[in-house]
């Protein structure tokens, strides 16, 4: 039993010393804080979720989903130290972050049908008519899986580039129209949350109380949501290598933190922050009726 003490002991003392000896990159100690960021922000999400319900319109869900693509996405991109030829990892981790994005301008929509919805139930029309939800959610989804697939396209051409280079991932890699086209209706979608959140001011009178909170919360948001996906544009669409993950420049990573990841922070922080002072909204009720129902002030 001594001997195999110290056969075992020593061994596995090399094999994590020899782990914490691996150069973190950048990238890397990102997605250490936002493994420590994003965790209790999922806790909170799924407390948000269970106070309001899991309602599409609640957009609760989608902020799950995201934080949830973003835990997966830093682990993924963490587990890429010790297999650093490993595609598969690569592109798992880049699809987490397509998925991300999509998932955060879809919250960002329900949201706002959230507080369009109470609106409609004290008898208001909206010039946002439910009509004009759904086609924006049908477009918003169209692009979260035309993302998916996009990325999954870029497998080959990724696999090319991490074992052409030894690990450091110069060359360039070929965006396909499918990412593209993804990107384009995610842009769309925003696009229309922002005008929706800029009609809905005009209404402001006919908005709950507490429901304003939350349309601030969306409108202070958006700007925030707009410069990341100028970043995704840019990276998409463009040929500057500082925005470029594959066959870019060193800086790319710190345009990445500044335009990108801090970015969503500060909309997750907006967004949950407004949800913790929202109490439950009513639930639906014939219009005739709604003004003779009790309900609490938010």
């Amino acid at each position: 039993m001594t001997s195999l003490r110290i056969l075992v002991l020593p061994q596995l003392y090399l094999n994590v010393n020899n782990y914490f000896k691996m150069a973190l990159h950048p990238l890397n100690s990102i997605s250490i804080v936002e493994l420590a960021i994003y965790t209790p922000a999922l806790l909170i999400a799924i407390l948000l979720s269970t106070r309001h319900g899991f309602r599409k319109n609640a957009g609760w869900l989608y902020l799950i989903i995201f934080t949830t693509t973003r835990i997966v996405g830093s682990s993924l991109n963490l587990a890429t130290i010790a297999s650093p030829s490993n595609p598969n990892l690569i592109v798992a981790s880049q699809v987490m972050y397509s998925i991300g994005v999509s998932a955060l301008v879809i919250c960002l929509s329900n949201l706002l049908g959230r507080v369009l919805l109470g609106i409609r139930q004290q008898g208001t029309q909206t010039f946002i008519s439910p009509r004009h939800q759904r086609l924006a959610q049908v477009v918003m989804l169209i692009g979260l899986i035309l993302s998916i697939v996009g990325q999954s396209m870029m497998s080959g051409e990724i696999g090319d580039a991490v074992s052409g280079t030894t690990g450091q991932q110069a060359e360039v890699v070929t965006v396909p129209n499918e990412s593209q086209a993804g990107l384009g209706l995610t842009m769309a979608g925003l696009g229309f949350v922002v005008l929706g959140t800029l009609v809905t001011m005009v209404e402001i009178g006919a908005v709950e109380p507490g429901e304003k909170r939350l349309l601030f919360g969306v409108g202070l948001a958006s700007p925030f949501m707009i410069v990341r996906i100028v970043f995704s544009g840019l990276a998409t669409f463009g040929t500057d290598p500082r925005f470029k993950s594959y066959g870019g420049v060193g800086s790319f990573v710190w345009y990445f933190l500044g335009m990108g990841v801090i970015m969503e922070m500060m909309v997750v922080l907006i967004l949950e922050g407004a949800g913790l002072t929202l109490n439950r909204q009513p639930s639906a009720v014939p219009v005739g009726r709604w003004r003779e129902r009790k309900f609490e002030v938010y």
